[in-house]
């Protein structure tokens, strides 16, 4: 029987499938080795979680003062399920101090980690999200732990909308971020429920609310303004359709891929302004170009036509009849997303993950050295006070053993610290009353 399974499993490795439950990045890119190593240094073995928070947030409400190391020190301690939310409610305290831009890049990759450690990903997405608040940002490495772990956990909406934030900084430098981030879309694009994201997606009122703005429709009051600003929208960061932002990463990814494979290119492109609505930029896409795409990405962008409510638009028609003219190809796109996803992963993630290591023991050494920094700021701090309360002590001292010599300068001192107040008026004075002498009062008499 043995014999016989493993013959079964020779048979499946050969034929390119593997048993063991892994996406695309190996556990050596994890660099579980060098990332758990941070926690045998000096410094993150004798600090206390709960304590270190307990100081923070009486340093915050006292002070509102917090250094970037104590917050890098926090979030990389951080292990277990206990602080996963104290630590982003710190992190956005943090942003509103004056220190956040002394922030060091390990802070944002450890709370990245942490989220993704204990599968907490609309949190993950909430905090990238909100960049002004928190001021998070993945970097190439962080953005393919994350994209990978999406993946395999089957989450392509959240593994698109981590794709579609990266779109927004405009950096698909790295091939394995590229490429996964490509896989990521295709796979939510092609899901038949891909109607929004979920932080980006109105919330629906209650029917109390809902009873509340039809009342305030029903009571316009209007007010006079001084002047109204021009209405503004920059096509990129006020984005907020979901549609519109996968389309916008499919135009990135499909111009990142135009020289590399101009099949993927082409094809991301078509689809990505179709989902745009850029039927006018699609036109000039499919005539300036001889297209061969593949015959799922037609059917998508057919889709995606038919969803259009307004259909007699000149550019919605123009385009609709030049796609007929599309040569399809019947090899599969998602084949090509995945041949390029392995080709990526296997010429770029040997070199990643050497560097990810070394970057891990460099951010230790400089996690010690802005410590001992911070520590010799404060000792020079206690210094010159301990310095200024002596000279004050000092001063005094004298000022009485030189008492009566100095008797007449300070007699001076004391009157030229003397205020003297205007005098206040009280209005003009009456007359007093004249007395008459001779006045007699009237007899009174008793009533019977």
């Amino acid at each position: 029987m043995w014999k016989i399974l493993s013959r079964r499993n020779q048979r499946l490795v050969a034929n390119g499938l593997s048993l063991a439950r892994r996406t695309f990045l190996s556990e050596a890119y994890q660099c579980r080795e060098a990332w758990n190593a941070r926690l045998t240094t000096p410094l993150l073995e004798q600090v206390n979680l709960d304590t270190l928070y307990y100081d923070l947030e009486q340093r915050f409400q006292q002070k509102q003062n917090i250094s970037a190391i104590d917050i890098d020190i926090y979030a990389n301690k951080l292990v277990d399920e206990t602080h996963v939310e104290e630590i982003a409610d710190m992190l956005y305290k943090f942003r509103l101090t004056a220190q956040t831009s002394h922030t060091l890049d390990s802070t944002h990759h450890a709370l990245v980690r942490n989220y993704l450690d204990h599968r907490c990903y609309g949190q993950l997405i909430e905090v990238l999200n909100n960049r002004i608040g928190y001021g998070v940002f993945l970097d190439d490495y962080s953005a393919n732990l994350t994209l990978d772990q999406l993946l395999k956990a089957k989450e392509f909406r959240y593994a698109a909308r981590i794709a579609t934030l990266i779109a927004l900084q405009e950096d698909f430098s790295n091939p394995i971020t590229r490429a996964l981030s490509l896989y990521g879309c295709y796979r939510y694009a092609k899901a038949p429920d891909a109607e929004h994201f979920d932080d980006l997606a109105p919330a629906e009122p209650s029917p109390a609310e809902a009873e509340g703005q039809r009342k305030k429709k029903k009571e316009e009051i209007k007010v006079r303004v001084k002047f109204l600003r021009n209405e503004f929208f920059d096509d990129h960061f006020d984005l907020t359709d979901s549609q519109l932002l996968l389309g916008k990463t499919f135009v990135q990814l499909g111009r990142a891929y135009g020289r590399e494979n101009k099949a993927i290119g082409a094809g991301c492109e078509l689809l990505g302004l179709t989902l745009y609505k850029k039927y006018d930029q699609a036109l000039a896409h499919v005539q300036q170009n001889a297209l061969e795409v593949s015959e799922e990405i037609v059917q998508m962008v057919r889709a995606v036509l038919e969803k259009e409510p307004n259909k007699e638009d000149e550019k919605y028609v123009a385009f609709s009849e030049a796609l007929s003219a599309v040569k399809v190809s019947k090899e599969s796109f998602e084949k090509l997303i995945l041949e390029q996803v392995h080709k990526s992963v296997a010429e770029n993630e040997k070199q990643q993950t050497e560097t990810q290591a070394k970057l891990y023991a460099d951010w230790c050494a400089l996690r010690q050295k802005r410590l001992d920094e911070e520590l010799n700021r404060l000792e020079r701090a206690n210094r010159l006070k301990e310095i200024e309360q002596l000279t004050v002590e000092m001063e005094k001292e004298e000022e009485k053993l030189w008492f009566f010599e100095n008797e007449d300068k300070i007699d001076l001192q004391i009157d030229g610290k003397r205020v003297f107040y205007p005098k206040r008026w009280f209005g003009k004075k009456k007359n007093p009353r004249t007395v008459d002498v001779d006045y007699v009062p009237p007899e009174v008499r008793q009533r019977n």
